[in-house]
């Protein structure tokens, strides 16, 4: 009998099929096969869940049609919400007739109320960027939300109605290529989320193995840049620094997070242009523990797609010297969440939870910390768990950019510097700066930046 083999994600386990540029790169790596698809009929794409525990024991169901809303703990909360929020008078703070940009707690609180913002716009929060939603910009995070706010002429709901009346219609830009999405575009027709047979890996393992056999291309793994310099003639030459040569580069693209571009960089008092707010923001640190139990997946949780915390009634706790587990943000489903790869992975349930965030840093023991997560996932499922077969716990430090209030503003002054190409020190273009710390954080929008690098050579 062959054993089942079992993939767990360290980061990202889906995408969304709603980035052209991520789906181009799918067709031109040959990877049609390789895709798992999850449909927008299945559990996973319509159950979604909150756990609430000064509310209700055990999950919590988004309501997603009018019978389920009418039986939710959280109609009142949204019911008045929705009714009120085209009633009130548009309220957004402006200066020279534009919106100022603001946190997502503040927006959502202005336009739908303290409770919408923290119960639902926390935990959205915990999920995608893992940070403090009174934090994170509802612009550069969010950027749907505000523009809804806009159609609508500073209502939201007014601004989602106009959104479906007008739904198909895009706006072009001058500067749109065609994508090459061969047939992956019609594949993914009705699809909620997507992954790959290998994992996300697969993805990448292909695009590097694609790069390796161009002629035109020199790939260096595992060798940090110590510095770059720009050397101060006529040109304006950039050198590259590594721990073993130097570099000559007419152009260079970063995707390094900004603090750790901005430590490379030449000094702030060199001849050269000094590159603005690299440090502005901060980042998440998470905590990724994905466990596999010996029991199928009815056994162990209800379908759908996972659920997530919202933040606390009274708050974050403080940092505290005294043993403290970390603060759980939420738990995907993953054996739900994609199709199975093979028919023997059916008897086996993978979870994964993620930890961390705004929470504060945990001082428990890995083993400390597993136990305290299989106390909390038998309290919201609601039911006694067998004990795990496996268990991985990954601890990724400063892995997601926090982008704060003013974000958009403050990359716009960054690309000014970049592109500026008058005077000693100027980069004039020859530095693009991207990554999820600049453009968003999620896999499409950093493909998106890398396809459109280069545009102005």
């Amino acid at each position: 009998e062959q054993p089942t083999t079992l993939t767990v994600e360290a980061g990202p386990r889906t995408l969304r099929p709603n980035s052209k540029a991520t789906l181009e790169l799918i067709n031109l790596l040959g990877l049609n096969s390789q895709l798992l698809l999850t449909p927008r009929t299945s559990p996973a794409a319509r159950n979604r869940f909150l756990y609430l525990p000064n509310v209700k024991d055990g999950l919590t169901e988004i309501p997603t049609s009018f019978g389920a809303f009418l039986k939710s703990p959280l109609r009142n909360i949204l019911l008045n919400a929705v009714l009120t929020e085209p009633l009130k008078t548009p309220n957004r703070k402006m200066a020279n007739d534009i919106p100022l940009d603001e946190s997502l707690d503040s927006f959502l609180s202005r336009r739908f109320g303290p409770g919408v913002a923290r119960v639902f716009g926390s935990a959205l929060c915990h999920g995608v960027y893992a940070a403090d939603s009174r934090e994170l910009s509802v612009r550069a995070a969010f950027p749907s939300l505000h523009d809804l706010e806009e159609k609508g002429s500073g209502r939201v709901v007014w601004g989602i109605i106009k959104e479906m009346l007008n739904a198909g219609a895009r706006k072009q830009t001058e500067d749109d290529r065609p994508y090459d999405m061969g047939d992956v575009e019609e594949l993914m027709r009705g699809v909620a989320v997507y992954s790959f047979r290998g994992g996300m890996r697969t993805l990448t393992d292909a695009l590097a193995k694609d790069l390796a056999i161009q002629k035109n291309v020199e790939l260096n793994f595992g060798e940090g840049v110590s510095g770059i310099e720009m050397c101060d003639d006529e040109d304006s030459s950039l050198t590259v620094h590594t721990p073993n040569r130097t570099l000559k580069a007419t152009h260079i693209v970063s995707a390094l997070p900004l603090p750790t571009l901005d430590a490379i960089l030449p000094s702030p008092d060199s001849f050269v242009r000094h590159l603005p707010h690299l440090t502005a923001n901060p980042s998440s640190s998470v905590t990724v523990l994905s466990i596999i139990f010996n029991a199928p997946p009815e056994k162990i949780h209800p379908p759908g797609f996972g659920y997530l915390i919202p933040r606390p009634f009274e708050g974050y706790p403080a940092p505290t010297d005294i043993p403290t587990p970390l603060g759980i943000l939420g738990t995907v489903f993953d054996s739900c969440a994609l199709p199975f790869g093979s028919p023997s992975e059916s008897e086996y349930t993978k979870l994964t939870v993620m930890l961390g965030g705004p929470y504060p840093s945990s001082n428990l023991s890995d083993d400390e910390l597993v136990t305290h997560v299989l106390e909390h996932l038998t309290k919201a499922l609601g039911r006694s768990l067998p004990s795990p077969v496996v268990t991985r716990l990954w601890h990724h430090a400063h892995c997601i950019p926090t982008l704060r209030v003013g974000h958009l503003q403050r990359m716009s002054e960054l690309r000014q510097v970049l592109e500026d190409r008058e005077g000693r020190g100027a980069w004039r273009g020859r530095l693009e700066v991207i990554g999820a710390g600049v453009g968003g954080v999620s896999v499409g929008d950093c493909i998106e930046a890398g396809r459109r690098v280069g545009a102005r050579w």
